[in-house]
């Protein structure tokens, strides 16, 4: 993970950037997780969201325990995002669980020692045509072997860019 931390100044720019409005509330908090290093919406962020659009902050708390895209926690710098809606879990999706548990050592929803990785359910990704799926980043990854999925996770090892 890196050190690096947006400056109050640059989170307001990206809450303008997308759209600065509370009805833009989803997308604001989502790509402010998404610029953070850490991961995750903090504290800190969350009441700059409460104060620049002038709601309660209870109900900015509200909408990150709301939605399971939003996290309070540090997060890895890679999360695995399995897909297990019915088709992908009829396509093997626990299969996929139980390579990463194997492959990183670690249990779902629980950080590599590095802090890179790290893996868990979520709901229909919209990709079933293409299942097992997993999601990384905002990358759509489907019909999935353990031979990709080591390739992918030695690839992010080693700093290569993953493609």
């Amino acid at each position: 993970m890196t050190d690096f931390e947006w400056s109050k100044e640059e989170k307001i720019g990206l809450i303008k950037f997308n759209g600065g409005k509370k009805e833009d509330i989803l997308n604001i908090l989502l790509e402010l997780q998404k610029a953070s290093p850490k991961g995750c919406i903090d504290t800190e962020t969350a009441n700059l969201v409460a104060d620049y659009l002038k709601m309660p902050y209870a109900e900015i708390c509200q909408i990150i325990s709301f939605y399971d895209l939003l996290e309070t926690k540090i997060q890895a710098r890679y999360v695995f995002k399995i897909c297990n809606s019915t088709p992908c879990y009829f396509s093997k999706a626990n299969d996929i669980a139980d390579f990463f548990a194997a492959e990183l050592g670690v249990g779902m929803g629980e950080t590599t020692a590095d802090g890179m990785f790290s893996y868990h359910f979520v709901p229909c990704v919209g990709a079933c045509e293409i299942g097992p799926v997993v999601v990384l980043k905002d990358a759509v990854y489907g019909n999935l072997s353990a031979a990709f999925l080591r390739e992918m996770i030695n690839d992010l090892r080693t700093g290569k860019r993953f493609t």
